[in-house]
């Protein structure tokens, strides 16, 4: 089930009221309050792509019924303060869920659209046998909320906040910035995390009462996200909602091709003339465009379908997005004029590489420009106007990375990739933390095609203060590459090793070199591999240094093992893993202790994997290191199974109940339990007899 997110008669008073409330400065002094971001534009034009936008709700939004639930226990929880992360792809729907959860909280009633087709609706529970309280719910403005503000802060009613792109800004010391105010001396930054710590303080000396506040956290589903947030807001896990992030559930192929007919509706395109008779035919066109099947491909491509000849081709992902860049520059040209809609380009470019904070009066421009549909004023800024950065991020993207539509253009309104590169070192010069996640972002969805690394990234001539944020920039964007795009890994890796005073670096130098180590594994490359190895040993003793060698000796042993290169893989684990005693190091060298007891089991020296089996005992009794083991049980489990050797298998099985009771534990014991009934099944059916043991084989040099 989900909810409908189509036109409500009631749906201009609600959104004034969620978003339209801005407390002058004179009034945040007296009673400080969370700004939240004004979507009362969502009436008129939100940029250049309203019909794609979360905040126009144009389309269905079909909610998967367990989030709703999810949902119901957050908001009724009896913790004062409680918050939730969920994660997804970028275009995944979270901004629209999270839009949804708010109207639904402001309103006391959620709509929703069941798959089939069928429109329900479901009333707010109350937390208490009292009477509904009234909630205040909406995304925050963090860039509008100064850090004082929190420290001030109580709540007059029910509140929930939606922290949006939750590691929009970088923090030397976290992940997990999210905000910036700017000072008169200096700028000041903060993140989720110190928020969350000082209202726990707050919760817990009874400020809040009688009132819940509710946290929600949104962010792209990231190989770093998580546990890092978990681990940074341990000092109380009560405030945790869930364990473990949410992600995001997929929207069901109903709901998908629900939202294809929405947006031909939109344009005059139902029944009959619908560019696509069955729901088959559209999913099939999808899943070519975008394997993961996200609500925002489903928009682009039902547009796409709409244009001459759209609903018989075979489109791209690249194609959707470039026919959708496309009407968005004949909108420029429209409302800008053919005499500034270069300029206009330009500004918008600024204006998207920093997540909409460049005002036009920043570069000097003619606002009447912005005030013709491009930009938007800012309440108590008289005569101050902000272009719209292009959005969803997806297309945002697409426009700074490559040329996608400005064929349509003429040749001297278009931005070339020199004056594309100076239009990033100015983004970077004026805000750096939003050009950094622009770009962390570009990693994570567009990574299988890197060649933009060259032309808009690389090679930036930046001042010195934003040098260590481009530095980690480029680290993090590397964690999403994989054997595919190893020549791009090399480039940034031999870049970070000229920049200025590299030294300087050493840390960001020895993470790199980490990630493209474990590219080369991926690939095979070995040899290719070594020397990285070996210059790691150039960038200091720190601890940061130390932790990043004992990960790339991880993936040089597990590569060497799955290549089968067993000696070289030994030889690997005992120079560079075997002395590394103290605690911080064990889980590491288990892993790669790990590897080499799959390789030698599947080389067939089970004498020599039992052996380093044993010796897994002596790495600690942690829990990080007893799932470890347990896991490392059911590999083994699983290599004497396939060969007959039941008997060692059930010895090992019996073993692991010493590892403890612990819940993650216990499942795979419980694994270990399905292989062996399973196998023992199989010979028994079959008439085979268990194997004896064999004689070990010589591993592979």
């Amino acid at each position: 089930m989900g909810i409908l997110g189509g036109a409500f008669g009631w749906f201009g008073g609600v959104i004034g009221r969620l978003f339209g409330a801005k407390a002058t400065a004179h009034s945040q002094m007296l009673l400080p309050e969370p700004v939240l971001l004004d979507f009362d534009h969502c009436k008129k034009q939100p940029g250049l792509f309203q019909g794609f936008h979360f905040s126009g709700r144009t389309t269905r939004y079909v909610m998967d019924e367990s989030l709703w639930r999810d949902f119901e226990a957050f908001y009724c929880a009896p913790q004062v303060l409680s918050w939730w992360l969920i994660i997804g792809k970028a275009g995944s729907g979270k901004s629209r869920a999270a839009l949804e959860f708010c109207m639904a909280l402001e309103t006391g009633k959620a709509e929703f659209c069941l798959s089939g087709g069928a429109v329900g609706s479901v009333e707010i529970k109350s937390a208490s046998d009292e009477e509904p309280s009234t909630w205040k719910a909406g995304f925050l403005n963090l860039a509008g909320t100064p850090f004082s503000t929190w420290k001030d802060w109580k709540p007059k009613q029910h509140t929930l906040l939606v922290f949006d792109r939750a590691t929009r800004h970088y923090n030397d010391d976290s992940r997990l910035c999210t905000g910036w105010q700017d000072g008169e001396d200096v700028r000041q930054r903060f993140n989720v995390a110190e928020i969350i710590k000082l209202l726990a303080t707050k919760a817990e000396q009874g400020e809040f009462e009688p009132f819940r506040v509710r946290l929600l956290l949104l962010e792209r589903e990231n190989r770093q996200l998580g546990r890092d947030w978990c681990r940074d807001l341990s000092t109380n896990l009560s405030l945790r909602f869930k364990e473990e992030p949410t992600l995001l559930p997929p929207v069901t192929p109903e709901g998908l091709f629900g939202i294809a007919q929405d947006v031909w509706k939109n344009v005059g395109q139902d029944g009959s003339n619908a560019p696509c008779p069955s729901s088959d035919i559209f999913l099939e066109k999808l899943y070519s465009v975008d394997s993961d099947r996200r609500a925002l491909f489903a928009m682009l491509l039902a547009a796409a379908m709409t244009t001459e000849g759209g609903a018989d081709s075979a489109f791209t992902r690249s194609d959707v997005l470039k026919l959708s860049l496309q009407d968005g520059y004949g909108r420029v040209l429209q409302l800008a004029g053919k005499e500034s809609a270069a300029q206009a380009l330009r500004i918008l470019a600024l204006s998207t590489l920093t997540g909409g904070r460049l005002g036009a009066c920043d570069l000097d421009k003619d606002h009447a420009l912005w005030s013709s549909g491009l930009g938007y004023a800012v309440d108590g800024e008289e005569g101050i106007f902000y272009p719209w950065p292009i959005e969803p991020e997806l297309l945002g993207e697409s426009f700074i990375l490559d040329d996608m539509g400005q064929d349509s253009f003429p040749e001297d309104m278009r931005i070339s990739d020199d004056e594309m590169r100076t239009l990033v070192v100015k983004a970077w010069e004026t805000c750096s933390p939003e050009v950094a996640y622009f770009f962390e972002c570009c990693g994570q969805d567009f990574s299988s095609d890197p060649s933009w690394i060259e032309t808009r990234f690389l090679n930036c001539r930046l001042v010195d203060v934003d040098t260590p944020l481009y530095m980690r920039t480029a680290v993090n964007i590397v964690t999403w590459f994989g054997k595919g795009q190893l020549d791009a890994a090399r480039k940034i890796y031999e870049h970070m090793n000229g920049i200025g005073n590299a030294s300087m670096f050493n840390h960001e130098r020895a993470e790199v070199s980490t990630n493209l180590i474990r590219i080369y594994c991926e690939a095979g490359l070995f040899d290719e591999a070594s020397p990285v190895f070996l210059a790691m040993n150039t960038l200091g003793e720190s601890e940061e240094v130390q932790r990043c060698r004992a990960a790339a000796s991880v993936y040089l042993v597990g590569g060497l093992c799955k290549a089968g290169e067993l000696v070289r893989a030994r030889v690997m684990f005992e120079g560079a893993l075997a002395f590394e005693e103290s605690e911080e190091y064990r889980k590491p060298k288990a892993l790669a202790l790990i590897s080499l007891i799959n390789g030698y089991a599947r080389s067939g020296d089970f004498n020599e994997a039992h052996e380093l089996f044993g010796t897994l005992a002596a790495y600690g009794n942690s829990e990080a290191i007893r799932m470890l083991r347990a896991k490392a049980s059911i590999n083994l489990i699983v290599s004497y199974c396939k060969t007959g050797r039941l008997k060692e298998a059930r010895a090992i099985h019996e073993n692991m109940q010493v590892l403890g009771n612990e819940a993650k534990v216990s499942d795979e014991y419980i694994k270990a339990s399905r292989f062996l009934d399973y196998y023992t099944a199989k010979y028994a059916g079959s008439g085979e007899q268990e194997a004896q043991p064999k004689q070990p084989v010589a591993a592979s040099a």
